[in-house]
């Protein structure tokens, strides 16, 4: 059996597929920039939407491995440093755990439950709250009101 190559040895090659795929079959240029994970979340939002007709997991698990990987890469670029992870000790194989901020947070199972479960499994409001909800600054208690 080969080698199963670490996370950030096919990061490049992931996120040039997710790119790819925004482009040809969305026209969605993807940019790295935190907004641009809205855009994510209306590319996988239609990939559930086709999972709903087909009820096809065919190549699905890749293209959320894939977004995962772009997901990671702006996370690594805008609030690193992160650590991207193929197995957990809690999850097991393939559960691509990222070590960011002293704990660890599984974008590629964000993706997974936005394809195949829906709506409610929203990448851009996990983004905002476990991401973006880490990095800024809390209001302090005189200016609550």
């Amino acid at each position: 059996m080969p080698a199963r190559p670490h996370p950030s040895e096919i990061q490049p090659k992931l996120c040039g597929l997710a790119e790819r795929i925004a482009s040809e079959h969305f026209s969605i240029r993807l940019d790295y920039s935190v907004d641009s994970v809205r855009k994510v979340e209306r590319i996988l939002g239609a990939f559930h939407d086709d999972y709903q007709k087909t009820r096809s997991e065919d190549g699905l698990n890749g293209v959320a491995l894939e977004f995962a990987a772009y997901i990671v890469t702006i996370i690594q670029r805008h609030f690193g440093p992160a650590e991207w992870d193929r197995d957990c000790p809690s999850f097991g194989e393939d559960a691509f755990p990222l070590h960011w901020r002293g704990s660890a947070i599984y974008p590629y199972a964000w993706c997974q439950k936005r394809i195949f479960d829906g709506p409610a499994d929203d990448v851009w409001f996990k983004f905002q709250a476990i991401v973006l909800g880490k990095t800024r600054p809390a209001r302090p208690w005189w200016r609550l009101w």
